[in-house]
């Protein structure tokens, strides 16, 4: 096991961080704005417009269940630069003409490489963490998306208002050329480095063993080429942590509401202006709080830090529901920072400790496959919904949703046994 002295703040980790960034900005600056984009451009329904957010995310699922198979064969840094060159071909692609359908055809190639590229930094990342840091670590590497949710919104809901979505767009394709520069730099850990590592108690003679059969069993992957596996659940998908990650994706189903209708809700109420410092206000909050809850997770456990989250995004959302004042819109926008960068980070960190060492590559991508599911299926949903509840309604069943969630993961975290005591025994091990 690491030391406790273990160097978190390496220069690969800090530009790994700072890829993860530059990857939400485009995103969030995105995703907040295409709902509203395809009602006012394509006089498209709100089902639709929702639909033309969401299918980002399908595609976004498909590439992280066909990379989670295979990223440890093609080369961690080689699938992250690839799609990090995919993501600038489509975000520019933005600036072309083009008709409704063709924009659901671009929002899903678009998902498809950015599923590809951040589950190649996650893994990069998260196996750049000491072991005994894990909570800390992967909390401060969430912050790159809790930023990324504050900026990217921000711009996208700025640069449209005053710049039209032209510009909106020129930005997202420069933040994914610096985000694919800032890759090409990066020293990965590759799976094979890490095996080998893992030989480094042992003697010389037996290191060198070690990394000559892995060499044999890297032929052997080679001489059989890419074939079709067994259809077998655990060839795509990390089964130790499928329960959290799905108590977690029940979370982001809600959040999603506000993601694709935070617009049209603030518009209709009158609220433009304090909507555009939503995201803001709750990346500041998660900044403030992330440095404490990762160490207390670490130090206490799961449910020290989780359970104020929900509670805080319960009421969050409830707050939200009935806004229309600017002062109560960004308390709302602080409580929901608070519960989404909580829930998520430590999610991912539960998730990163529990799955075994050599499958780490499935569990991020079965974390976020889960949590893609829940985002990608609330937009069209909930559109199908708001028409007949509005907004308020929508965001007070979205509250309704968290107790339900929060429910979900106090008993995920009782059955056989807590993952605190799961955790400590990975720790005594």
């Amino acid at each position: 096991m690491a030391s406790s002295h273990a160097k978190l703040w390496t220069k690969d980790f800090v530009l790994g961080t700072g890829v993860n960034f530059l990857l939400m900005v485009n995103y969030y600056g995105l995703m907040v704005v295409v709902a509203n984009y395809a009602m006012r451009l394509y006089d498209a329904p709100a089902s639709l417009a929702g639909l033309a957010a969401s299918i980002f995310i399908i595609g976004t699922l498909i590439a992280r269940i066909a990379t989670g198979r295979i990223l440890d064969r093609i080369g961690r840094k080689r699938m992250l630069v690839i799609g990090a060159a995919l993501e600038v071909a489509f975000s520019a692609l933005y600036l072309a003409g083009m008709d409704f359908g063709m924009l659901f055809v671009l929002r899903f190639l678009h998902g498809f490489a950015f599923g590809a590229c951040s589950t190649s930094i996650g893994t990069i990342v998260t196996a750049l963490v000491p072991d005994d840091r894990k909570g800390e670590g992967v909390g401060y590497y969430m912050l790159s998306v809790t930023l990324g949710a504050a900026v990217g919104p921000f711009l996208g809901m700025y640069l449209t208002q005053t710049a039209g979505a032209e510009t909106l767009f020129v930005v997202a394709a420069i933040a994914a050329a610096l985000g694919l520069l800032a890759a090409t730099q990066l020293k990965v850990p590759e799976l094979r480095d890490e095996r080998i590592e893992a030989a480094a108690g042992s003697t010389h003679e037996s290191v060198e063993q070690k990394a000559r059969e892995i060499a044999e069993e890297e032929r052997d992957e080679r001489a059989g080429g890419f074939r079709v596996p067994q259809p077998r659940l655990s060839n795509y998908l990390e089964r130790s942590i499928i329960p959290i990650s799905a108590v977690c994706a029940l979370l982001f189903f809600c959040y999603s509401s506000l993601l694709a209708f935070l617009t049209p809700f603030a518009a209709e109420r009158g609220l433009e202006t304090p909507a555009s410092f939503f995201f803001v206000v709750y990346a500041i909050a998660t900044f403030v709080t992330r440095p404490f809850t990762g160490k207390l997770f670490d130090r206490k456990g799961d449910r020290v830090v989780m359970v104020p989250a929900f509670i805080a995004f319960i009421c969050g959302m409830a707050l939200l529901a009935t806004v229309y004042r600017p002062a109560a819109m960004l308390i709302a926008a602080a409580l929901l920072g608070f519960g989404v960068g909580t829930v998520q980070a430590s999610g991912l960190a539960l998730a990163v400790r529990i799955a075994p060492d050599d499958r780490l590559s499935l569990a991020n991508s079965t974390f976020y496959a889960l949590l893609d599911i829940g985002v990608g299926a609330g937009p069209f949903l909930l559109g199908i919904i708001q028409p007949l509840w509005g907004y308020d309604g929508l965001f007070t069943a979205m509250a309704g949703v968290a107790i339900i969630a929060l429910a979900a993961y106090l008993w995920v975290s009782r059955a056989n046994g807590t993952m605190r005591r799961k955790l400590k025994e990975l720790d005594e091990s």
